[in-house]
Order: C-alpha cells, then sequence, then structure tokens
C-alpha cells in the first residue's frame, strides 16, 4: 500500500529495528496476516511488499528458517527444510487467521501486550497508512481476513487505542484519528523518531490555532468596537445639528464633540481627553446621556 512520506519514513524506521525472537515472530506474524485473502486459513507465501526495506525483511525470515526470493514487487517465502513439520511461526499466523491470540503470546512475561505491539507493527507494513500529520491525524488499515481485521481491533484496543471498523469494497477498513491515538500508536510500535516529529507538527499547529484563535478575537472586538463608535457618532451628530444642541451642558458638549472629533478613539481615551480627565465610566456615563437625548430625536 503507497504512502505518503510521513508514512514512507515510519515503516523505513521499523524495519531499521533490531528483532529477536520471539518478538520476531509476532512482527512477521502481523506482516503476514495483513496480506491473507478474505477466507485463508493458512499461512500466506506470498507478500507484497515494497523494495526499499526489502533486504531486513528477507534477513528476517531467514532467521526464522525461510528462503525468500522477490521479484515485481511480491516477496515470495519458502521453508529451508523439505520436514513437513510445521514452524512457529506458520502456527502462530494461523492461529491468527482464526482470530486467536497464539498461545506463545499469552504464555510470554509480558502477555498479550508485546504481542499487540510488535503484531501491529507487521500490520502496518503490511498494509498501513499514517497521514501526513501537517495535513491531518490518521491512521488507517486495510485487511482481507474478516477474522485478523477483529483479531487487529482487539490488539489495539489492547493497547488503550480504540479503532473503527467498517467494510470497504472487498476489504476491511481499520482507522482512528485522534493526535493522541495516533502518537500512542507511532510509539507503541518503536518509531521514536516518528513520535517526536509527529508531536513537533502537531505543537506548531496547535500554536498556530492559539495565535489564529487571538487574531479572530482581536479582530471581531475591533469590528464591534468601531461598528459601536459609527453608531454613536452618527446619534450624537443628529443631536448636535438639532435645537437640543443649545440644551446641552458644558460637559456634555465637550463630550460630544471629543467623540466625533476622535472616531477611533476609546472610551477610556475620550475621558482622558476631558478637562480635567474623567474616568471610564465617567465619560461612558455622558455618553449615554447623549444618546438618550439623541433617541428623543
Amino acid at each position: 500500500m503507497e504512502g505518503g512520506s510521513f508514512s514512507a519514513s515510519v515503516r523505513t524506521e521499523v524495519c531499521s529495528l533490531r528483532t529477536k525472537s520471539p518478538s520476531r515472530r509476532y512482527f512477521l506474524t502481523g506482516l503476514l496476516c495483513s496480506q491473507a485473502a478474505a477466507d485463508q486459513k493458512d499461512m500466506p507465501l506470498k507478500v507484497r511488499f515494497h523494495g526499499e526495506n526489502l533486504g531486513r525483511i528477507e534477513s528476517l525470515f531467514e532467521e526464522e528458517g525461510y528462503k525468500t526470493s522477490y521479484d515485481n514487487q511480491i516477496l515470495t517465502i519458502t521453508p529451508k527444510s523439505a520436514s513437513s513439520e510445521t514452524t512457529l511461526l506458520e502456527d502462530m499466523v494461523c492461529g491468527c487467521l482464526s482470530g486467536q491470540v497464539p498461545e506463545e503470546a499469552e504464555s510470554d512475561e509480558d502477555g498479550t501486550h508485546r504481542f499487540a505491539r510488535y503484531f501491529m507493527r507487521g500490520i502496518f507494513l503490511g498494509s498501513g497508512y499514517i497521514s501526513d500529520p501537517v495535513k491531518t491525524y490518521r491512521a488507517e488499515f486495510h485487511i482481507a481476513s474478516g477474522a485478523c481485521a477483529i483479531l487487529t481491533v482487539g490488539m489495539l484496543g489492547s493497547l488503550g487505542i480504540n479503532a473503527s471498523l467498517t467494510s470497504r469494497d472487498n476489504y476491511a477498513q481499520i482507522y482512528f484519528k485522534a493526535g493522541d491515538s495516533v502518537s500512542d500508536f507511532l510509539g507503541y510500535i518503536g518509531a521514536v523518531k516518528a513520535v517526536f516529529e509527529f508531536e513537533n507538527i502537531r505543537a506548531a499547529k496547535e500554536v498556530n490555532r492559539q495565535v489564529s484563535r487571538t487574531f479572530n478575537c482581536d479582530e471581531g472586538n475591533f469590528r464591534r468596537q468601531s461598528e459601536a463608535g459609527a453608531s454613536r457618532n452618527e446619534q450624537i451628530e443628529k443631536l448636535l445639528n438639532s435645537p437640543l444642541a443649545k440644551k446641552l451642558s458644558p460637559e456634555l458638549l465637550a463630550a460630544a464633540k471629543a467623540n466625533l472629533e476622535n472616531p477611533g478613539a476609546s472610551i477610556a481615551e475620550l475621558g482622558a481627553m476631558m478637562d480635567p480627565p474623567i474616568s471610564k465610566s465617567g465619560m461612558s456615563h455622558r455618553l449615554s446621556k447623549l444618546l438618550e437625548l439623541a433617541s428623543e430625536l
């Protein structure tokens, strides 16, 4: 599954991590299960895989006793031994394709949590995608096997990630969009560098949102103040052009003139222009009185 640059960098990082058994088997189990057909119960022997991390994956299969060949983005695996006995990896994959957590994982000292982390690393590598966090937060997986899809949702749940499961065409689509969940998932599968990059991007986006909110708030306040000032000026100008202007006290007349001559000034600034200066509440009282007289016209 082709991914964007961020998703591709996560793939490269997880492929570069050194993995020992049994974790290696958990990882390869997830990779193989992600490639299984809808009704498949036996282990897939062909994996569609992009070649940039091929060498590392081939070495992991070889360590589990398999030979590999690669042609036209298809990695084919075959047992090195002609023995009819199944391998531990094969038993584990077949169990997962039946929807069961392998016994080896359940008996592990870390329980299913360790299995979930490495299993999901393989699922991601074989069928996963993570969106560019600059644009949006989203991780998704496309899995044909229904039993494997349900198991995948369970594994994510054991890691504390609540994923959605939907049907799309001939495969199951599993996804989650919460930023915290995507960041946690990257950490669980061992993509530490990707976590730092993701969190840096998320922090920058949050700063930008805060700046935008502050700007919009200030802009809104300025607009409301301007609209209120324009309406006030209109009313006071109408008052000064009426016969009532001659009956205004010197204080009210000075307040009216200061308001008209300084249309962009705040009420506190207008109060400071009075002689003697008065407080914001005092200026507000004078303006309210002027508007009250204007409303009688």
